[in-house]
């Protein structure tokens, strides 16, 4: 491969990335508002029941675009497994992804949502939120800003640490409309947002690249991390304070 042909391969590794950032971006969004535009008015005033049509809004998204994700790849003769799913990972793997997610709990309880959690609270809207949160997005967003934007740089022959950054920094652009939530451009909340997730997701990379590139510890990590924030993230976001049930 000539010097031009490498860095034309390059070139459109990180076109690819960014355009795939934007898709996952604007699939969410639209999706979202057209699940919000159905159930808003069912929905009602309150708090709890926005977040839940707000949260499978967005998770419906993030599954119709793991399916255009699933088409791009076919077309291209790969498969996810080729980015990671199902691969057996080595414990080192394990043992950072769960530092890791330990710490961001650890950041989240300790700053955002200090006195603000009602982990044993049993109820559906805890449960189903929890859960839909947890199982789609460690699953797709996985999937996508480790495996696939990992691979895609690596496949074009871009070093490790260029690829840890990118991850790192296009999973925390994609999370910028955390500062929306509220109906208003929150901005305290958007770059906090904004720097937790990009520091997740470049911890997350190292994971991934130390796992031998399985996707399997960083799923683990962010299901589990997911399922004991959510729904009490989305709903600190939108109300600036947490509701609890009379």
């Amino acid at each position: 491969m000539t010097d031009i042909s490498r860095s034309t391969s390059r070139l459109r590794a990180i076109e690819i990335v960014i355009l795939g950032t934007v898709l996952f971006v604007v699939t969410v969004g639209i999706v979202g508002r057209a699940v919000g535009s159905i159930f808003q008015r069912q929905a009602g005033s309150s708090a709890r029941a926005l977040v839940t049509v707000r949260l499978s809004g967005a998770m419906l998204g993030e599954l119709v675009f793991l399916i255009l994700l699933v088409i791009y790849l076919r077309g291209q003769g790969r498969t996810l497994r080729e980015l990671g799913l199902w691969k057996t990972s080595p414990a080192r793997g394990w043992i950072l992804a769960g530092i890791f997610a330990g710490l961001y709990l650890w950041m989240t309880f300790a700053a955002v949502l200090r006195g603000h959690t009602a982990l044993s609270e049993v109820s559906v809207f805890h449960i189903y939120n929890s859960l839909t949160a947890g199982i789609v997005a460690g699953f797709v967003e996985e999937i996508f800003f480790r495996g696939f934007v990992i691979s895609e740089l690596e496949w074009a022959r871009l070093g490790p640490v260029l690829q840890v950054i990118a991850s790192g920094v296009l999973f925390g652009i994609a999370h910028s409309g955390w500062g929306l939530f509220s109906g208003h451009v929150n901005w305290p909340a958007l770059i906090g947002s904004v720097s937790a997730t990009t520091i997740m997701g470049l911890a997350f990379a190292i994971a991934y690249l130390a796992s031998r590139r399985s996707l399997m510890p960083v799923i683990t990590g962010h299901l589990v991390m997911d399922c004991l924030i959510e729904p009490w993230l989305i709903l600190t976001a939108m109300t600036g304070v947490m509701t609890h049930p009379h």
